[in-house]
């Protein structure tokens, strides 16, 4: 609902063209936005938290030694996409820990793909579903074209990404160790073009940004004097890129001035 919205909130989430989601909290006041919150879209990048609870679930069971190496082949290093590893020679041995944080503060889809293969893809929807993420669904690796191909997609929504959100800042998305390594990794992001761009000096962004051809995604936690809002901000064919940015960037700076 839009109704008490002020109107610039409005007209960003209202684009001429595409759909923009929002759902967002104010933790000390338990205000809330809502805006297609709930509306399935393709993920892109931000499957990778729910990834990131799986591993840090999985550590905490001795399933995965997050200070084990691991050897990177050329075979592993090659996937489209973002991160950094691709770039690099083979033979490199980070850790599953180093992988991990790769794959938030840079969005690596190598230490993506390599941690997704070492969960097994239903361990990581069975964690999904347990923490009640109804609309998301992790259906392939990153940058999979024969799975694109064959229709399987990952998917979230902006109600989804704000549940989880509020679980790692209050300590309570597997374990308040868990989620203490998970908001460490957020308040690492590399990428800030979105949520934190035009956030006041002393303002902090905790996020990871999520984007795939028409799909321009930002979530995160943001802090300053005022408190701390959650909130997830989710685009899909909503003007060219930087429009996109444009409208996530504007939305943040209004929530925390609101």
């Amino acid at each position: 609902m839009t109704n008490d919205f002020p109107p610039r909130l409005i007209e960003l989430l209202n684009p001429p063209t595409g759909v923009v989601a929002l759902a967002a909290t104010h933790l000390e006041t338990g205000r809330t936005w809502r805006h297609n919150e709930r509306l399935r879209l393709p993920s892109a990048s931000l499957i990778k938290l729910p990834i990131l609870a799986t591993f840090w679930e999985a550590v905490e069971a001795r399933r995965l030694d997050p200070n084990e190496r691991v050897s990177l082949d050329a075979a592993a290093l090659r996937v489209e996409g973002t991160g950094v590893l691709k770039a690099l020679s083979p033979g490199l041995q980070p850790t599953w820990s180093d992988l991990a944080t790769l794959m938030i503060t840079v969005s690596d889809n190598v230490a993506t793909n390599l941690i997704i293969d070492q969960l097994g893809m239903d361990t990581i929807q069975s964690w999904i579903d347990k923490a009640g993420l109804a609309e998301t669904r992790i259906e392939r690796r990153m940058m999979d074209r024969a799975a694109m191909s064959a229709g399987r997609g990952n998917w979230t929504s902006a109600a989804d990404m704000e549940t989880m959100l509020i679980a790692i800042a209050r300590g309570t998305c597997v374990s308040e160790g868990a989620s203490r390594e998970m908001r460490r990794v957020l308040e690492a992001q590399q990428i800030q073009d979105r949520l934190g761009r035009r956030l006041d000096e002393g303002v902090r962004a905790s996020n990871k940004t999520g984007n795939f051809g028409p799909v321009i995604h930002d979530v995160g936690v943001v802090t300053w004097t005022g408190g701390t809002i959650v909130l997830a901000v989710l685009t899909q064919s909503a003007g060219a890129s930087w429009e996109a940015m444009d409208m996530i960037a504007g939305i943040s700076a209004l929530l925390v001035k609101s």
